[in-house]
Parts: C-alpha cells; structure tokens; sequence
C-alpha cells in the first residue's frame, strides 16, 4: 500500500466539503515513513486555517492513556490488575459496598466493573476537580454485578485514573506529561484548557438541525473532574501517532524513550474480554485498547462537537489518526479508514455494518421488551405499537447542543432476530450515524422473561419500569 501526500490531502478536503465538516487533520504510518494532511479551519467564528499540528480534543481515545498509567505501575510492581480497587483505594465509595468490594483494577481497564457511571452534570469550574468529582461517585450504583457482563463505563475509567494519581502523588494531568508526553517528544499536545492556549486550539461543531448550518458549539470541554476518560485531552494528528507508536513498539517509542515494558505493552493488546456478537458491541475489549480478532488496535473518541479515531495494526506496522471538529464527522472518519483497511484484509472501520433483516417479518412478544431503561446520563423508552415497537431517546445530561434533554419522537423498532432491533430514523440524527450504533439488543431476560437490559453503543442500560 502507497500512501501520497498529495493524494492525502486531496482526499481530506474533497471529504470534508462532501460531509460538511468545518476542519480535520490526519497522519498515517506506514512502512517507516509518516504522512499528514489538514484542511478547513479550527473555528468557524475566527476563520483560522487547521494544520497539523493543531490540538484537537481526543475524547475517549484518552483511555488508552490513562490505562498506560495504570500498567506503568503495573510494571513497577505497585499494582496488581487481579486486586481489589479498595486495596488502594479504601476511601473511594460506590453505592453498592458489596460490589466495589469485588471490583478489581483489570475490571476498570476493559469495562466489565459493571459501574453506572457514564458522565455527570458539570458543578462548576472550582467543583470540577478529578478528587471532588471520585467524591461524587458514591451515587454510582451498578448495572450488574461485577465482572458478570461488559458495559462502556466512564466513571470506572475515571477511577483508573485517580488510582494512578493517588499512588503517584501527583495529578493526573502532571503524569500524563511527565510519563507519556515528554519521553516521547510529543511536544503539540495539553492535558489542560490552559496549555491547550499555548498552541493552535480546535473547538466542537455541529449541523444546525434546520439549516443544516455549521455551527460552533458553545462548551468546548465536557466536566474536567472526568479527565481520566477523556475530556481534557488534547494532542495533534503527528503526536498522537507518536504514542501509537510506542504501543506498537511493545512499550518503546521511536526515540527509543520506554513508556511501558513489552509484557505490559502486549497485554493491553490481547482481547480480555470477548464482546464481539453481542448486538450492542462491535469489538472485543482488551486493557484500554479496543481490539479486533486480527490484531487491529483502535478506539474513538467524542466530545461536544469533536470526534476522533486512532488505529493501530501492528502486524503491518500502519498507524492512522484522524482528528475532525465535527459531531456528524464519521462519514469522513470512515471514508478515509475504509480503503486502508480493506487494503490489509481488514474488517471494515468502527461503525460500517452490513445490516441483515430476517427473509420473513419476526413475530416478537412486546411483553418482553416494552419498558424504560437507563443508565446515570440516558434514558430510553420502549412503547408497544400496532405493528411492533417503538423508541424514544433521551439525554438526562445536557452538556452540549448536541445532547438536548426532550425526548425524541418514538421511532420503529425493526426487528432482526436474537432479540437485536434496528432504529429506523432519529428525529435527532444528522445523517452521519453509522448503521451499527442504531442496533439496540436486549439482554439477560428475568425469571417471567422480560428482559432486564438494554444495550446501545458499548452501553448497557437497566429496566426501570
């Protein structure tokens, strides 16, 4: 496979005016020779052009970090993956004592801690501090007991990183510079709104839903108190290579500058979990890194009007981040993802699916499925119709325009066998959302066959009602 610069970068901007995407930046590695391209701009408001080496917000990208911090004191004999979190930890409190008692650290690093903890309300800049936010987790209660299942939890993430604070000494931010950044010279990346001033900034944006209008997002940052899981962080294309490089290097930058032994560096790479299948999932876990059967290393990233995607094979020694300021971004992610992909054999990029339906309509029982779920930030209502069901979604949580609290207007569940159901449309969606992210599965059915779970994007959401 070639890649060229000019080809690059041509690509990029014929995608973000076909998406409609206000800036993006991309680099790719491969065959020891590293390609970048930008185009567009930072902000819409002010105009000014994105480069390469432009900071832009990686969302959830930032767990493979965090975790890298974790398995740092892994190395060091300082932590046990199989220990109990209170071992270290014996002031933090969940709602169920019972359950953080038996939740272990590799259970925070590959989601299976069964904590109801996705994202909070935002208390205030002097109240968003990653301490007084673990304070506020002792409202967390669990979705299942823990180790019993997998669901995407941000808070269990945000715990793996105060663990790495509280036994360093020192914050979060700090040792992500100290331990990550400077060892390997990635000197175009922030931990903090602050340091992101001190360099070309990108912020969020989204389609206007009427005018279809790209527009600025008025919050930039989701709560810092949730740093560790990714809403401070920021870095550009080139830098964030630089890191999955390293990982690819079994621990060991190109600088030569060790940020993790190989045993550490490899075990984050094999599957922990096995998730692939289950409806609501499209990967198997393993520490931080999402992981496919073949080797291929990923995970993406969101914040308000920001998504991001890193890739890592290292079997072919090939790297690609693309970075964009736009919530309806995927479209360009993939389109750029897909061909590389398919040139080693790969599986097609986060998101692209091939839908299947039954050869005859499915006779479904609503009993079983028909009711409220919800996790601490969403909450979903299954309604019964005269052909089937139904689907309302709603955001408990308001951190952006993009996340608004009304309910949407319950859309058709279109049935696809196993108890997995396909949303038709989405009074909310920009036309981006990639198919996979409209299967919602139910889970785990009770005693009379109703089931106890919903799951959606990674995330498992509990009957209410």
């Amino acid at each position: 496979m070639e890649i060229k610069k000019a080809d690059l970068q041509g690509s990029l901007e014929e995608s973000l005016v076909r998406h409609r995407v206000a800036g993006a930046s991309v680099a790719v590695f491969h065959e020891s020779e590293l390609i970048t391209a930008a185009a567009g701009v930072i902000n819409v408001n002010t105009g000014v052009e994105f480069t390469t080496d432009t900071l832009t917000l990686l969302g959830s990208i930032t767990k493979v970090f965090t975790t890298t911090l974790v398995m740092q004191l892994v190395d060091e004999g300082i932590v046990d993956l199989d220990e109990r979190v209170v071992r270290y930890l014996p002031d933090l409190r969940l709602k169920s004592r019972e359950a953080l008692e038996q939740i272990t650290v590799k259970m925070l690093l590959n989601h299976t801690a069964g904590i109801n903890g996705d994202m909070l309300p935002d208390h205030g800049h002097d109240e968003e501090t990653i301490e007084k936010g673990i304070a506020r987790f002792a409202q967390f209660g669990q979705l299942f007991c823990p180790g019993a299942d997998f669901s995407y939890s941000n808070g269990g993430m945000v715990i793996a990183g105060y663990l790495a604070q509280r036994l360093r000494g020192k914050s979060w931010y700090r040792l992500i510079r100290e331990r990550i950044f400077e060892p390997l010279e990635m000197e175009h990346s922030a931990t903090l709104p602050e340091e992101a001033l001190l360099h070309r900034a990108s912020v969020g944006h989204y389609l206007e839903p009427e005018s279809k209008k790209v527009v600025r997002t008025s919050v930039v940052f989701f709560p810092l108190s949730f740093s560790p899981c990714g809403t401070s962080l920021m870095t550009s294309a080139p830098d964030l290579i630089a890191f999955a490089r390293a990982h690819m290097g079994n621990g060991m930058g190109v600088n030569g500058a060790r940020i993790l032994s190989e045993r550490s560096a490899k075990a984050m790479q094999r599957t922990t979990v096995n998730i692939t299948g289950r409806g609501y999932t499209y990967i198997d876990m393993g520490l931080g890194w999402m992981v496919s059967g073949d080797g291929l290393l990923h995970h993406l990233g969101g914040n308000p009007g920001v998504r991001s995607a890193l890739y890592a094979y290292p079997a072919h020694g090939f790297a690609a981040a693309i970075l964009t300021n736009a919530a309806h971004s995927f479209g360009l992610m993939n389109e750029l993802m897909e061909p590389w992909l398919k040139e080693f054999g790969a599986q097609k990029p986060v998101g692209m699916v091939d839908i299947h339906f039954p050869s005859q309509p499915e006779k479904i029982d609503p009993n079983k499925y028909v009711g409220v779920y919800e996790d601490v930030s969403s909450r979903f209502s299954v309604s019964p119709t005269a052909d089937g069901l139904a689907l309302s979604r709603q955001a408990k949580v308001a951190h952006s325009e993009t996340a608004p609290t009304e309910p949407t207007q319950p859309m058709r569940l279109i049935p696809m066998g196993d108890d997995k159901f396909f949303l038709e449309s989405d009074a909310n969606d920009d036309g981006s959302t990639p198919d996979l992210f409209r299967i919602f599965a139910f889970r785990n059915p009770d005693a009379r066959g109703h089931m106890r779970h919903l799951g959606n994007l990674l995330r498992l959401h509990s009957r209410v009602l």
